[in-house]
C-alpha cells in the first residue's frame, strides 16, 4: 500500500521521567535539551493518507515526541518520524494507518497527527481554541497518546492533569461524537495510569495500556533494540533512546489496533 504524506506541522517533545516498579526515575535528560527539541520551524499537524477513492475515514491522532518529531540536528534527530523509530513508515502513526486500511480496504482513510506536548507542559494556561482546526477535521476516529511529558509538582499535580484532559477530551467531543481511545503513557507511572482510566471512565473512551511494553521487554526502548536499523550514534541525547525504535513502535501499534479492529470488525461499532 502506497503512503501519501504531505507535512504540515507539529511541535513535540519527549518526556525526561519514567516510572519504574512505582519509583521515579531520571533519564539524565535536562529540560533544557528537551526545548532544544522544539526550535525547528513547525506546523500543527501533520497528514497521511492511504490514497484511496472511497468514502472518507478521518483519524485524529493527538500525542508527542512519539507520534512524530521533526528533524532536529541539534540532538542528533535526522528524519522526521515518531521518535525513535528508524523511518517515518515505520512509526506507530503509520503502522496503525496500514493496519486500519487492511480492515477498510474500501475507505479512503485520512489521518492527521497533532503535537500535544505544549498542553502536557502548560496544563494551567493551554489555550483549547488552538484545536479548532483538528475538532473542525471531523474526525471519526481520535487516539489522544500523551502523558510523557507531563510532570507533577506544586502546580501540575495528578487532580490537576484529570481535570485538564477531561476537559481537552469534551472539548474534542463539543460538536460530534468521534470515538476516541486514550492511551496510557507509555514511560510506565502507576499515577498517570490512575488519571488516565479515570479520564477514559468519566468520558465513556476507550482505554489502551502502553505502560507495560518497556516493563515486559527493554528492547522496547530504542537503545536496547536488537539489530535496530537506524544509527544510534548520531543521536546526542541520551533521550532518544529510551522512545520507541522499530520493535516498540510495532507493539504500541498493535496495542491500539487490537481495540480499533475490535470496534470496527467486532460487535462494537457506534
Amino acid at each position: 500500500m502506497k503512503i501519501i504524506n504531505r507535512i504540515i506541522t507539529v511541535q513535540l517533545s519527549l518526556c525526561i521521567v519514567f516510572i519504574c516498579n512505582s519509583q521515579e526515575v531520571k533519564t539524565g535528560v535536562s529540560d533544557e535539551q528537551l526545548r532544544a527539541m522544539n526550535n525547528a520551524p513547525m506546523s500543527p499537524y501533520i497528514e497521511a493518507s492511504n490514497h484511496k477513492k472511497g468514502e472518507e475515514f478521518k483519524i485524529l491522532i493527538l500525542g508527542n515526541s512519539l507520534a512524530h518529531h521533526g528533524i532536529a540536528p541539534d540532538i542528533g534527530w535526522d528524519h522526521a518520524a515518531g521518535m525513535a523509530a528508524s523511518e517515518i513508515e515505520k512509526d506507530y502513526a503509520h503502522l496503525l494507518l496500514q493496519m486500519t486500511d487492511s480492515i477498510m480496504p474500501d475507505k479512503n482513510i485520512r489521518m492527521r497527527i497533532a503535537g500535544m506536548a505544549v498542553f502536557e507542559r502548560n496544563l494551567t494556561t493551554f489555550d483549547f481554541s488552538v484545536l479548532d482546526n483538528l475538532v473542525s477535521f471531523h474526525p471519526d476516529l481520535i487516539i489522544v497518546q500523551i502523558g510523557e511529558n507531563v510532570s507533577f509538582d506544586g502546580t501540575q499535580t495528578p487532580d490537576l492533569f484529570r481535570e485538564k484532559y477531561i476537559s481537552l477530551i469534551r472539548y474534542l467531543q463539543r460538536d460530534r461524537h468521534p470515538t476516541i481511545i486514550c492511551t496510557t503513557s507509555f514511560f510506565p507511572s502507576a499515577t498517570k495510569s490512575a488519571v488516565t482510566r479515570q479520564v477514559a471512565l468519566t468520558t465513556k473512551s476507550f482505554l489502551v495500556d502502553l505502560s507495560h511494553l518497556a516493563l515486559s521487554d527493554e528492547q522496547n526502548y530504542a537503545k536496547n533494540e536488537t539489530g535496530y536499523p537506524g544509527d544510534r550514534n548520531r543521536w546526542k541525547v541520551d533521550g532518544i533512546g529510551v522512545h520507541p525504535g522499530d520493535f516498540g513502535m510495532k507493539n504500541i501499534a498493535q496495542e491500539i489496533f487490537t481495540v480499533i479492529n475490535a470496534i470496527y470488525t467486532g460487535n462494537h461499532t457506534q
